[in-house]
């Protein structure tokens, strides 16, 4: 989709209730990342407690107890309270949240295109690199995979995962 071209899709009541609770500049990045998408998508989850998180892990859907989802005060904007620094999207295709990588990768995109404008670094859990150290989204979840099987570990990928930079914006 070009960029001067009107995107069909827009964020619905839930999505921009559950962006309240995520950083400003994150959220700026999902809402114009959806302009820029040719698949339209769903903002799952910002926020989330520390008992979700626990029970994430457990059940295997989550690996680290400092997620960039529990909220907490940024140091550079304190007023803003604690609020989550990373966001989930779902694929919004025939009216329902798909799972297919390709839908992904075309998202992930998005989001490179939209942070790459407004300056925010973002990290996606598809490579769990930032999306500005390659050209494509591909190219960081082949290169993770790869470093992964050479390191003999399981790759644990998280295609609708996206999260602020930890330099840039400590908690």
């Amino acid at each position: 989709m070009s960029e001067n071209s009107a995107s069909p899709f827009a964020l619905g009541r839930r999505s921009k209730q559950r962006l309240k609770k995520a950083h400003p500049d994150l959220a700026a990045v999902v809402a114009l990342a959806l302009q820029r998408s040719c698949v339209d998508f769903t903002v799952l989850e910002t926020l989330r407690t520390e008992k979700r998180q626990r029970h994430l892990i457990r059940q295997g859907q989550s690996w680290t107890k400092n997620s960039r989802h529990l909220g907490k005060v940024p140091k550079n904007s304190p007023e803003l309270g604690p609020i989550a620094h990373a966001v989930d999207l779902g694929a919004w295709v025939d009216g329902t949240v798909n799972w297919d990588w390709e839908h992904y990768f075309i998202i992930a995109n998005a989001i490179k295109i939209a942070s790459e404008e407004l300056k925010v670094r973002i990290k996606w859990g598809g490579s769990w690199a930032y999306l500005d150290r390659y050209d494509t989204p591909e190219q960081g979840f082949k290169a993770y995979i790869a470093r992964k099987k050479a390191e003999g570990e399981e790759p644990k990928c998280d295609g609708f995962h996206f999260e602020l930079c930890w330099e840039e914006y400590p908690v």
